[in-house]
């Protein structure tokens, strides 16, 4: 069973991000190209994954092991970019990589090795965890799924990330009236 505080310093965190926003032009640019990019990744990626279903080595996943944290991480960096907040930007890179990955990569390795035994070991040896392979492990075509990427939740990843843009966007107008 999942916490129900461990999504706390995520709110905490962006709460902090909207009211310290400082968005300027190279920000903007910089910071959303980089959260469409890493929207694009996790799109891609949750349309192709099938938790606990089979092990999902198509889409991005036949190039990289964690296309969704490889999104997650350029999503925060441009929002953290687009709000001209680089101490947010320095806590959240060192809780991600410090914490939740390590934690993450234990507790999914362990359930996969479970389910899917030698099969996810070979995976697991042969396709590096954030730098992309430049030749995809397998030559298995599945198409990406509407239906995954629902099951997925990542409609809502993208209605957040776009009120997110809309609320760090409107910051300096609702500033003057606070």
């Amino acid at each position: 069973m999942k916490h129900p505080l461990r999504r706390v310093p995520l709110f905490i965190g962006a709460i902090l991000l909207v009211l310290f926003a400082k968005p300027n032009f190279t920000g903007i640019l910089i910071g959303i190209i980089l959260i469409f990019i890493g929207e694009g990744i996790r799109i891609w990626a949750a349309g192709h994954l099938q938790k606990n279903e089979v092990l999902t080595i198509s889409g991005p996943y036949s190039y990289v092991k964690n296309p969704l944290y490889i999104g997650t991480i350029l999503i925060t960096t441009g929002f953290c970019i687009l709000a001209d907040n680089i101490y947010l930007l320095a806590a959240s890179t060192l809780m991600f990589c410090f914490h939740y990955i390590p934690y993450k990569k234990r507790v999914e390795g362990d359930r996969l090795r479970r389910l899917f035994g030698a099969q996810f070991e070979d995976y697991d040896q042969k396709v590096p965890d954030y730098i992309p392979r430049m030749v995809p492990y397998s030559k298995e075509r599945v198409p990406w799924r509407f239906k995954n990427f629902i099951e997925n939740s990542e409609e809502g990843i993208l209605l957040i990330i776009i009120g997110g843009i809309l609320l760090i966007l409107s910051r300096p107008y609702w500033r003057k009236l606070l």
